[in-house]
Order: structure tokens, then C-alpha cells, then sequence
């Protein structure tokens, strides 16, 4: 049959009335197939971009889940849902794995990272002419949450506006980062002459607002619509010991003895020219505040100032006046770590506490308040080597210098709050 094929083109050559036509019809399923083919790869090549770009999607949506303490089953959740929504269906030929840690690549093993990886069909409409059967569209993407240094102050409310504030003429120079949870769209308010030099940055997971003659200083972008940051604090608990009075009502006024580690009932109060010095220990002030008038002189190493109560109602607030002479960090080890002053965080919503120490405060270590506001102003020659301001609300009021050295930090076993990214990394 072939040979009689041989002698049919050999006629043809012979034969030039139509050849021509006869020869391109021959030619032409060949010839069309190749064109397919090409259309084909480029077809090929705009549906592996645009599959690239739903796994790259659905890598970021399942890092942002874990960022968030989510499952494995709610990471994986939210990885094909963000495929859906870019309408990629996950079922059938379309496939989607979902892998945290990752089990391939650079980021093999590690829990802050995963991998998606997505398939689909790639079919040849032109080049099946040829008989080039059906492939297979391959993607992979891996992103993760990336520590990109640390937070000293943060705000922990989830909705409030102004969150973290820093209003009137108030100056902030700090060399650490700040954040704040809030979704509002002022999460972090600059207003008036405000001015705030943080570093590395401001992250915030609503929006940053800056107003009027406010500035804002950052060495690195700032990062509004970020994830939330982490209470480092949140598993804090308030000591039952001594289950006793200690004092009750205590005032310490000038030439008075220094407290003692203990539960004090109803507050503690130092008056103006009270001039004491803190045993290492925890001070328990149990339904009430602790106050501290101007002009007070408050000494203490390896002190936490712990307010509490029965009832929410009558867990106290700290009231730290202006003119006051304060010299405060925390214990080294044990439970309290790293924490100088802790509110309960049963304490009722709404409730004010003020950090007002002037020029002559340092105080170093975790001052956290969960869930009442810190208003805080140390004064401009107040120079902490390690402070980390922790509330429901923090508002700065006036000026402040934190220059915190990382390994004062450690020394003390502060608690880090790391500034993250989530972003993709392959």
C-alpha cells in the first residue's frame, strides 16, 4: 500500500495540473497541527500564570491562618476557599495539597511556612490533530510568617478606634517597633503635633492614621492591614499566696519601714517624700489601687506590682503622678519573668491607668493591662533599658525615650513580641 502511495506522489511530480492544490491538502493537517501546537503552549503557559497566581493566593491564606493559631484542617480551609474565590475548584482533575510544614524546599520541616501545591489538566484543542495527548499543569508555592524584629508597645483591642494613640504634643522616640490588633480604621491615630520615631516600624491590623502636624518615623515601611500580633502574656495568672492580709489600707508616708512581699487589701498608697526601697518579691494589691503621689521615691529590683481582687469590680487601677522618682524592673526568673506590673485581666472594661512619672522614672520590664487603657508619659530623660507597654489601650501623653537593648531584655526574660511579615517566599 505504501508503494502504491510512493507512486502516487511520483505521478504527481510528473503530473504538474493541480498538483499544487493536491500537495497543500496532503500538507495542510500537518501543517495546522504545528500552528495548533504553538497555540496550544501559549494557551498553556497563560493558564500556568494564572493557576501560579490562585496557588500563590492560597499560600498566603493559609500562612495568614497560621499566623493566626488556626489548625491544620482550618489552614487548609482557608487555602482552597481562597481558591474558590479566585475560581479555582478544588475536586476532580483540579487538585490542591496543602502542606504545613512544608515537605519539600528550603523551608522543609519548619511550622511558620507552608506549601501549596495545585494541578490541572492541560488540554491540547489544536494539537490533539497531531496526537499529542492530554498534560498536566504543575504550580507550587510556599510563604510563611517572617520575624522581622521586635514590638515594645502594643494595644490588644480587637475593634477599638485608636487603639494606640499619640496625640496633643506628646514626643515618643523608641528604638523598637509598635503595634496594635485593632480592625479600626484608626487601630494606630497620630494627631496634632505628635510625633513618633519608632524602629523598626508600626504594624497595625486595621489602619494607620496620621493627622494634622503628626509624624511618624520609621525606618521600614509601616505596615497597615497586617495580622495580629501575639499577647505574649495571655496565659498569665495572678498568685493565690498568700491567701492572707498582709497590710490593709496601707499608706507609706515619709520615714515610714519598706513593704514587704505580700497581699496588701484594700490598696497601697506611697504619699509624697515617701522614699522606699522594694524587696525583690511580689506585691499583691488586692481590691484596690496603687498609687503613687509626686514627689515619692520608689526603689526596687526584681519587683511585680500585681493588681487583683474578688470581683472584677474591685480589682484597682494604678494612679503614677507626675514628680514622682521611680527606679522599677522585674525578677529574672520564675513565674513572673520579665513582668513589673500586671492588672488582672478579669478587670472591668473602661478603666484608665496612669504611667505619669516625669523625668526621674525608669522602669524596665512588662508594665501589662489586658484589658483597661495605659496612659503613659515618662518624661523626657526617662530612659528605660528594656520597657514593653502592654494594655487594651495604650495612649502616649506627653514625652517618652524607650531605648531598649535586646540583651537587657533577655537578662530580665522579657517576653518577645515579634514584629511579622507574612508574605511569599518561594
Amino acid at each position: 500500500m505504501w508503494a502504491t502511495f510512493t507512486k502516487f506522489i511520483l505521478d504527481l511530480k510528473q503530473n504538474h495540473s493541480g498538483a499544487t492544490l493536491i500537495y497543500f491538502g496532503l500538507a495542510f493537517p500537518v501543517i495546522a497541527g504545528f500552528a495548533g501546537l504553538g497555540f496550544d503552549a501559549t494557551m498553556w503557559y497563560m493558564e500556568k500564570r494564572v493557576l501560579q497566581n490562585v496557588s500563590d493566593s492560597s499560600a498566603l491564606a493559609a500562612a495568614y491562618s497560621i499566623s493566626k493559631g488556626d489548625e491544620a484542617n482550618e489552614v487548609e480551609i482557608a487555602a482552597k476557599y481562597d481558591a474558590e474565590v479566585n475560581t479555582f475548584t478544588v475536586g476532580g482533575s483540579n487538585t490542591m495539597v496543602v502542606a504545613n510544614p512544608p515537605t519539600s524546599g528550603p523551608y522543609v520541616g519548619q511550622d511558620r511556612y507552608v506549601m501549596v501545591t495545585t494541578t490541572t489538566p492541560a488540554l491540547g484543542v489544536f494539537s490533539s490533530v497531531l496526537g499529542v495527548g492530554t498534560g498536566t499543569i504543575n504550580t507550587k508555592s510556599t510563604a510563611g510568617i517572617l520575624a522581622l524584629g521586635e514590638h515594645c508597645i502594643l494595644a490588644l483591642d480587637h475593634t477599638m478606634d485608636k487603639a494606640l494613640e499619640f496625640t496633643g504634643t506628646s514626643n515618643v522616640d523608641i528604638n523598637c517597633g509598635v503595634a496594635s490588633n485593632s480592625s479600626s480604621n484608626t487601630s494606630i491615630y497620630l494627631n496634632g503635633s505628635a510625633t513618633l520615631t519608632a524602629n523598626p516600624s508600626a504594624q497595625a491590623y486595621g489602619d494607620i492614621y496620621q493627622g494634622g502636624n503628626a509624624s511618624l518615623n520609621v525606618p521600614n515601611p509601616i505596615q497597615p492591614f497586617s495580622q495580629r500580633s501575639p499577647d505574649p502574656y495571655e496565659n498569665l495568672a495572678v498568685p493565690s499566696d498568700p491567701a492572707g492580709c498582709t497590710e490593709t489600707n496601707l499608706t507609706v508616708k515619709k520615714g515610714d519601714p519598706n513593704p514587704v512581699p505580700g497581699r496588701y487589701c484594700g490598696g497601697l498608697r506611697f504619699g509624697a517624700q515617701a522614699n522606699v526601697t522594694l524587696a525583690p518579691g511580689e506585691y499583691i494589691i488586692d481590691g484596690g489601687d496603687l498609687t503613687v503621689n509626686a514627689q515619692a521615691t520608689i526603689r526596687g529590683d526584681g519587683v511585680t506590682l500585681i493588681l487583683t481582687g474578688d470581683n472584677p469590680a474591685d480589682i484597682g487601677n494604678v494612679k503614677i503622678n507626675g514628680g514622682a522618682d521611680i527606679e522599677l524592673s522585674p525578677p529574672t526568673s520564675g513565674d513572673y519573668a520579665g513582668v513589673t506590673m500586671y492588672q488582672d485581666r478579669r478587670a472591668l472594661a473602661g478603666g484608665n491607668n496612669d504611667i505619669l512619672g516625669g523625668a526621674n522614672m525608669i522602669m524596665n520590664g512588662a508594665v501589662y493591662f489586658p484589658s483597661q487603657e495605659i496612659t503613659y508619659s515618662g518624661g523626657s530623660a526617662s530612659v528605660s533599658t528594656c520597657l514593653q507597654i502592654i494594655g487594651n489601650k495604650v495612649t502616649f501623653n506627653g514625652n517618652a525615650e524607650l531605648f531598649n537593648d535586646q540583651s537587657t531584655c533577655d537578662l530580665y526574660g522579657v517576653k518577645a513580641i515579634e514584629r511579622t511579615l507574612v508574605t511569599l517566599v518561594e
